[in-house]
């Protein structure tokens, strides 16, 4: 395998570079000198990672790993690594090293559209050497078996997602429950004409007269006017007897 190697890498190794070159490409020219520190369990972004072995007999499981993308991985965390550069470039790194499960769909991972639930198929490995990952790329899930009364070839094994403490998750477009806007109500206008009265002892409908209307104002001015012809007439009467009484008088004397 031929290896392509930057022309000024052999410069700065061989020491013949016509600049000044800064002592951190230094020390990446000449393979900085790397530390490597292992632990049993790591905490970042929220979740708290357990190694197999360490995990493997406590009540809570947290050696499963999710990696989201294109193609989603899933399985067992079995070492915490961390490696460290010292010196001018003093980097750090944690990597985890896993052991995958068969990424397939439908072979080694199948996952119900309905319900929204992944199983992985224990029964099946990743076959390429791919362990390594980034801390950072890595999310905390379950796997849970299934309960069954016989055992099957194929053990499959439900993902159950960790939130991590600290983040609450919500969706970020919240259905309305009703619309924002309120349609304008009319007031009703209240009216006399269509009021029943209702003769609470004879329960029958009674025909009301709508004394409201001009024609019952204008009754009511006729019926003031004849009452006053009526007395006129009343008068008139009694001053034409009175004339009646008073000629009779004249004729005795």
């Amino acid at each position: 395998m031929c290896v392509i190697v930057p022309l000024v890498f052999i410069q700065v190794r061989e020491g013949y570079h016509p600049e000044q070159i800064p002592l951190w490409l230094h020390e990446i020219v000449n393979s900085p000198i790397g530390q490597i520190t292992t632990a049993p369990m790591y905490c970042t972004r929220g979740y708290i990672f357990h190694t197999y072995k360490h995990g493997m007999k406590k009540s809570t499981a947290n050696y499963g790993i999710h990696v989201p993308g294109e193609t989603e991985f899933y399985g067992v965390l079995q070492e915490i690594i961390e490696v460290t550069y010292p010196g001018i470039i003093n980097l750090k790194c944690i990597m985890f090293k896993c052991d995958w499960y068969d990424p397939t769909p439908g072979r080694g991972v199948r996952r119900n559209e309905t319900v929204g639930v992944t199983d992985v198929n224990a029964g099946r490995k990743f076959s390429k050497f791919e362990p390594f990952i980034l801390a950072s790329q890595a999310e905390q899930v379950c796997f849970i078996p299934y309960p069954r009364v016989r055992q099957r070839r194929e053990t499959w094994l439900s993902v159950i997602k960790v939130n991590p403490r600290g983040y609450v998750f919500g969706l970020d477009d919240e259905v309305a429950m009703q619309h924002d806007r309120v349609a304008e109500v009319s007031n009703p206008i209240e009216s006399t004409e269509n009021i029943i009265h209702v003769d609470p002892e004879n329960r029958e409908v009674e025909d009301v007269v709508d004394d409201t209307s001009e024609d019952g104002e204008a009754d009511e001015f006729e019926e003031s006017a004849t009452d006053e012809d009526e007395r006129e007439h009343s008068e008139n009467s009694y001053v034409s007897e009175n004339d009646d009484e008073n000629d009779d008088e004249n004729d005795f004397v």
